[in-house]
């Protein structure tokens, strides 16, 4: 009786070490964004990403989704991913150049033909992604793995269309980042940094003339209400990066990275046509029922623009280094 009790002792000994092992193996990432509900075009997207992750790496990965800022505010999320608080960020590319020059090359002023350009040329494993994922590894230890490109920053004026570059000469415009500011201060206009929740208010008042953004933006802060144009030119672009750190990356088992790659190829390869779909679902035709004029300038206009703004493009050189910099550009254009 005593040697059956000590054997099925040691089963369930043995069944729970086997289970406390097997528990042991899940490794669990903390993925933070500052994205919330209201990001239609962005959310969706990250949440598919970690779902893929947790639906493909069952039993061996599970991700921890915390987006709306729950674990990291917007400023937050480098300094959190470079301390581990989170083991991987969303962030949009506008918001780490400070920290990460290189990801200002996609920002540069009328770099890219369209939207579908810039996606094309950096789809992960193309050679401008892999430039890139590159320098963000060598100069930032940080693995870049995806850009998610979101549809471009455009020109918007509340009084004063704008159909050629010379119309621009004397207004006050809000930008999101340098790049930009150095596009509108070129172009014969004042750039201005203000905060997207001020924006309504300036406009409404005429404190700014207009604004640099992407339609996300407009249908996000109902700024259509107090717009009368929108220029569509190809002025900026950003993306929605997904970046971890290699240290965390290269602790990972082979099986866990793969898992995370294909996600991203996913999460990549989708991400700006989602954010088409929701614009022409939901923000172009709130925009175009408040009679916002939609002025889409001839390809020998938006030269024009471009040939003026193409000096701006020598300052992000200097800040990311003459050999990358001019890579950049060449593998942007050619």
């Amino acid at each position: 009786m005593k040697k059956r009790v000590l054997i099925s002792i040691l089963t369930i000994l043995a069944i729970l070490a086997i289970s406390g092992l097997t528990m042991a193996q899940i490794i669990t990432l903390k993925i933070a964004s500052h994205a919330t509900p209201g990001y239609k075009d962005l959310l969706p997207p990250e949440e598919l990403f970690v779902e893929d992750i947790n639906v493909a790496g069952e039993g061996k990965v599970k991700a921890e989704f915390y987006h709306s800022e729950k674990l990291l505010k917007v400023a937050e999320l480098i300094p959190g991913l470079e301390a581990g608080t989170a083991d991987m960020i969303f962030h949009t590319t506008s918001h780490t150049t400070g920290s990460w020059p290189i990801m200002g090359g996609p920002s540069l002023p009328f770099l890219f033909s369209s939207d579908k350009d810039i996606k094309i040329r950096l789809m992960i494993g193309q050679p401008l992604f892999n430039l890139m994922q590159k320098v963000m590894l060598e100069k930032h230890g940080v693995v870049f793995l995806a850009y998610g490109a979101i549809p471009s920053q455009y020109i918007w004026t509340s009084k004063k269309p704008v159909r050629k570059p010379e119309d621009l000469k004397g207004l006050i415009i809000r930008v999101g980042g340098e790049a930009e500011a150095e596009a509108i201060k070129a172009l014969g206009a004042s750039p201005v940094f203000m905060a997207s929740g001020e924006l309504y208010e300036a406009l409404q008042r005429g404190t700014i003339d207009g604004i640099v953004a992407y339609p996300g933006t407009i249908g996000g802060r109902s700024l259509h209400e107090v717009l009368k144009y929108c220029t569509k030119i190809p002025i900026s672009a950003y993306g929605r990066g997904i970046y971890i750190k290699k240290e965390t990356w290269d602790k990972l088992p082979e099986s866990v990275r793969r898992v995370i790659l294909l996600a991203a190829y996913r999460y990549d390869y989708r991400h700006l046509e989602h954010g088409e779909e929701v614009f022409e679902r939901e923000v172009w035709p709130k925009i175009k029922a408040k009679g916002v004029e939609i002025i889409e300038p001839t390809a020998e206009v938006i030269n024009q623009f471009r040939e003026i703004c193409k000096p701006t493009w020598e300052s992000w050189v200097k800040k990311v280094g003459e050999d990358i910099g001019r890579k950049f550009i060449e593998l942007a254009t050619k």
